[in-house]
């Protein structure tokens, strides 16, 4: 099998989406109904329209496809959504798909309007010192936003999340903390460096001698001794900071688990700041067009062929793909 098909397949293209759960989608949450915060998805269905089929769309560049998809149509479902990020049916294809497509818009718009470099977006991580679970979300996301500053941040944004996983009970425990794609001042110098150490719980922390440095990982531990929080950038399973392949598919990933707060209709689980804040950057939104996922060609609406096999067409129900591939078909309404 092509690598392209590989890839295409562990994303998702022609899974049932009910074969996508996650843990953050299934396992308890610790304490239950007494928990202030929930995981995203978890407040059920919105409305009898969540989730309903509009249309197909077909890439109309087929001569692009290779491989296993030699002589293939691709397809996507369109579906209707509430976006929500409380819908266990809207939540993670429709409102962590919208507001990764404004996040991404976002730091577009920087660096056109004010020459920030796109490329230099790092994900970082901000964890909450037990001391302050007990704080107010306002007081939370005040202290991560001033730890980011602290450990060298220029400006991004703050994603909440109010859990983590325990493997051994398999269920959601309270570990509040956030995720932050943003600037550092100066970029981030230490991945390349020989001063760059990896523990054997994959922390990373600078061999260097204290105090000969102005780098990430040396300033953000002056920080943490002062303040408590834990400011780090993101790692791979082998402990490795790699830079982010996709800065859309970095936000999406980060929104899909999220946190939101029980009973607040309109929840900030997206802050802005330093640089980037509201009051220093309008953005420019991208339409969130949809492409081809093997040729990224121009996808435009159209009917099944007659004889195909039926799809099933509605989010929810047992079967549902977004994306699909059939054998090339010349149908007359499609012409």
């Amino acid at each position: 099998m092509p690598d392209d098909m590989k890839f295409l397949k562990a994303v998702g293209f022609g899974k049932d989406e009910a074969s996508w759960i996650t843990q953050y989608d299934s396992w308890a949450v610790r304490g239950g109904f007494r928990s202030l915060y929930m995981p995203v998805g978890r407040g059920g269905v919105t409305n009898s329209e969540c989730g309903r089929h509009r249309f197909y769309t077909k890439c109309v560049t087929p001569e692009l496809h290779h491989g296993e998809f030699e002589n293939k149509d691709v397809w996507h479902n369109c579906v209707k959504t509430c976006g929500r990020p409380c819908c266990s049916r809207c939540f993670k294809y429709g409102w962590a798909v919208r507001e990764a497509n404004n996040i991404d818009s976002r730091f577009l718009t920087a660096e056109d309007v004010s020459g920030f470099p796109y490329a230099s977006v790092e994900h970082l991580q901000a964890s909450v010192p037990r001391k302050n679970y007990g704080l107010s979300y306002a007081d939370l996301s005040r202290g991560a936003i001033l730890a980011l500053k602290g450990s060298g941040g220029l400006g991004g944004n703050i994603i909440f999340h109010g859990f983590r996983k325990d493997y051994v009970v398999r269920d959601l425990f309270f570990s509040p903390h956030f995720h932050s794609l943003a600037y550092i001042k100066g970029g981030y110098r230490c991945r390349d460096c020989k001063f760059l150490m990896c523990s054997s719980k994959m922390r990373l922390y600078c061999g260097a001698p204290e105090g000969s440095c102005d780098g990430f990982e040396q300033v953000t531990r002056r920080a943490h001794v002062d303040d408590g929080w834990i400011v780090s950038l993101a790692k791979n399973e082998k402990g490795v900071v790699e830079k982010r392949k996709s800065l859309f598919g970095t936000s999406w990933y980060q929104l899909e688990h999220s946190s939101l707060k029980v009973g607040v209709v309109r929840f900030q689980i997206v802050k802005w700041w330093g640089v980037l804040n509201n009051c220093k950057l309008k953005t420019v939104r991208r339409s969130l067009d949809s492409k081809c996922v093997v040729c990224s060609g121009v996808m435009e609406r159209a009917f099944l062929p007659l004889g195909v096999e039926p799809v099933v067409s509605n989010r929810g129900e047992k079967g549902f793909v977004k994306n699909f591939m059939i054998d090339r078909v010349e149908d007359e309404h499609n012409e």
